[in-house]
């Protein structure tokens, strides 16, 4: 017989752990420390069907138990498999006398495994996994503590679903996110994706005293290929353009596209101004093959206006402005637009 003030510090215990921000498995290992607490199993297990995948997650009260979980999951044999597929509990008192888990109980029997009941974690047409329960002596549990067993596996699919769907929440918001910070085009930062690097890369170089350069990039003439192939090629070269460029980047730059054809360079951790000179001469190869749009081989140059924030110095959405301008005047220079 349950201990009734037990199970209800437990079940207390159990439900302030949930109402906080748990992950599935936090979930899960809350539940089979619980039951073995106010029910008479030696140790219990649950196996989790991991949303989006066909992977499956296990979480045990003991060695004992995981190797079972595992057991069952290898051989898709045992009471855990048949209440997840079917969605009923599966009450085993004596796992050697019954005809229905043969590889599992055959295995199960050399740790001394004697009954086995296992619960399925549902909710609405949800099958979220199973909970079992093993005992190490023969005997089938009586109806109350089946029902708490349930009850316990049935609470927990309701906390599983909320954590699923708080996740899928997450996720979508991430999603959400990292298109708003990326140009739809060529899938490079956007304009805020880079004012947030270079907020980043401010605070980087105040602790580390690096030094900084933004170098802003304007294909030469780009209009001209809109007018003579159309905006479909034109998208098409600036699709190739990026990718090109992003092959030059180390990991702690950032390349942006932050309008039309203008492109943006910001780069952290420089030792010093030539290193700026090695940048500019990798983008100038860069331009220096024709590049493959919907079939045309198109040949285009760009303009390079450089701003160079030294060790100490301000790093901020100015240098932007700066390298701007900077990329103007290469291109009244070279008498091009």
């Amino acid at each position: 017989m349950v201990d009734e003030g037990k199970l209800s510090e437990v079940l207390s215990a159990f439900a302030r752990t949930m109402i906080t921000d748990c992950p599935m498995r936090v979930i899960a290992d809350q539940l089979v420390k619980c039951v073995v607490e106010v029910l008479p199993v030696t140790s219990a297990g649950v196996t989790l069907n991991v949303p989006m995948t066909s992977a499956r997650e296990i979480v045990a009260s003991d060695e004992s138990a995981l190797r079972f979980e595992q057991l069952q999951y290898e051989t898709e044999d045992g009471p855990c498999n048949l209440a997840n597929a079917t969605g009923d509990a599966i009450s085993v008192g004596d796992l050697q006398a019954d005809r229905r888990f043969p590889q599992f109980a055959a295995a199960a029997a050399v740790d001394g495994l004697a009954a086995v009941f296992a619960f399925p974690l549902r909710h609405d047409c949800d099958r979220l996994g199973a909970m079992t329960l093993y005992r190490d002596a023969t005997g089938v549990l009586d109806p109350q503590d089946m029902a708490i067993a349930q009850t316990l596996a049935d609470v927990t699919a309701a906390y599983l679903v909320m954590a699923i769907a708080r996740d899928e929440a997450r996720s979508a918001a991430e999603t959400l996110r990292q298109i708003a910070l990326r140009d739809p085009l060529t899938g490079l930062a956007n304009r805020q994706l880079l004012e947030d690097r270079i907020e980043h890369a401010a605070e980087h170089a105040r602790r580390s005293h690096s030094a900084a350069a933004i170098l802003f990039a304007d294909l030469d003439q780009f209009k001209h290929v809109n007018d003579a192939y159309g905006h479909a090629v034109g998208d098409e070269l600036l699709v190739a353009v990026a990718r090109r460029l992003s092959t030059l980047l180390r990991s702690s730059d950032t390349l942006a596209r932050i309008s039309g054809d203008e492109f943006v360079f910001l780069c952290e951790d420089l030792s010093e101004p030539e290193d700026v000179d090695l940048i500019m001469d990798r983008i100038a190869e860069a331009f220096s093959t024709p590049f493959d749009s919907a079939g045309h081989e198109l040949s285009i140059t760009a303009s390079v206006g450089v701003a160079y924030a030294g060790a100490g110095e301000q790093i901020s959405t100015h240098l932007v402005v700066a390298a701007d301008r900077a990329m103007y005047e290469a291109k009244r220079a070279r008498c091009v637009r």
